[in-house]
């Protein structure tokens, strides 16, 4: 078990008992004293009133308090607290991950311990669930503070198609699918885009110099715009509909079908033909044609690998 949601786990159960050990603790969840002292001792950081009783029969116990802060809350808002923080929790990272702990150590702390216990039945009953990802987005938190902060940075971004440098303006964040993305303005490209912060290599702010108002792109940088119209049957307007991006352009019509009437640049074409790909016949491109030349090839790799009915060897 990944040692956050252990944590998670760990900050149930102490508000679920009276007292305990940290060889208690450590036998449930299989792990070393020194490992439960540790977690202890950042839950403590994080917020937890643990308080330690000397001598035998003694232990650790939580220190609550009987008394609410002026701003209350009812059973139902600090469970879509604690659910709504804990859905952050399946990222492998997350900007504010001492934080989000705090937060859900005190709406536990200032609860009683009836209400606890409905709440862990809530939890049960009602939660989020996120793909968990293995990649890691060491400069999360770094975006963050340039979107607050309106500086403009540096990075080096690994996309399908091709490493590049960009100068890139970070709006805010967001996470979907179990990855997280930067909003902003790439230089590079002249528009607004979603860059997978997990993609990023490198990363430096830009305070000094200004920078120009207007930026100069090479002309073997600059980015042709297609049309892209795809038309969907009524099956492929369901399976399209979950896509971030394409799933807002879908235009329906009263048959249940629909079409997807858009602008693409040039350096698109690969990650929105293999998106077009997985729809199989639920889709008909009708432009651009690199998008066509695209699937034709694509298709044509495929029927000869698997058309013989026999695998490559690896």
């Amino acid at each position: 078990m990944k040692r956050t949601g252990r944590l998670l786990e760990l900050l149930s159960l102490l508000n679920s008992k009276k007292t305990f050990t940290v060889k208690e603790l450590a036998d449930t969840f299989s792990v070393s004293h020194r490992t439960m002292l540790r977690d202890l001792h950042l839950l403590s950081e994080s917020g937890v009133p643990l308080q330690a009783t000397p001598g035998p029969g003694g232990g650790y116990s939580l220190a609550r308090k009987h008394t609410l802060p002026p701003v209350t809350f009812t059973l139902e808002e600090a469970v879509a607290l604690i659910i709504s923080y804990e859905s952050f929790l399946h990222y492998t990272d997350k900007p504010f991950e001492k934080e989000t702990l705090s937060v859900i150590a005190k709406l536990f702390a200032i609860l009683p311990p009836e209400a606890t216990q409905k709440i862990e039945l809530l939890r049960q009953k009602v939660f989020m669930r996120n793909p968990r990802r293995v990649t890691q987005a060491p400069f999360l938190r770094p975006l963050l503070d340039a979107a607050l902060e309106q500086h403009a940075v540096h990075i080096e971004y690994d996309s399908l198609q091709r490493k590049s440098k960009r100068i890139i303006h970070p709006y805010y964040l967001y996470a979907f699918n179990g990855y997280w993305y930067c909003r902003c303005f790439c230089r590079l490209r002249q528009k607004n885009v979603s860059l997978r912060v997990d993609r990023i290599q490198s990363y430096t702010v830009l305070t000094e110099p200004p920078l120009p108002a207007v930026p100069q792109i090479d002309d073997d940088q600059e980015q042709p715009e297609l049309r892209l119209l795809v038309r969907l049957t009524a099956r492929g307007c369901k399976l399209a509909d979950w896509h971030h991006e394409f799933g807002n352009l879908i235009h329906y019509q009263e048959d249940g079908t629909g079409t997807i009437d858009t602008k693409i640049f040039a350096t698109d074409v690969e990650w929105v033909s293999r998106f077009i790909l997985g729809l199989g016949q639920e889709a008909t491109v009708e432009q651009p044609i690199q998008v066509i030349d695209y699937l034709q090839t694509e298709l044509g790799a495929l029927q000869q690998r698997y058309g013989s009915g026999i695998l490559p060897s690896s």
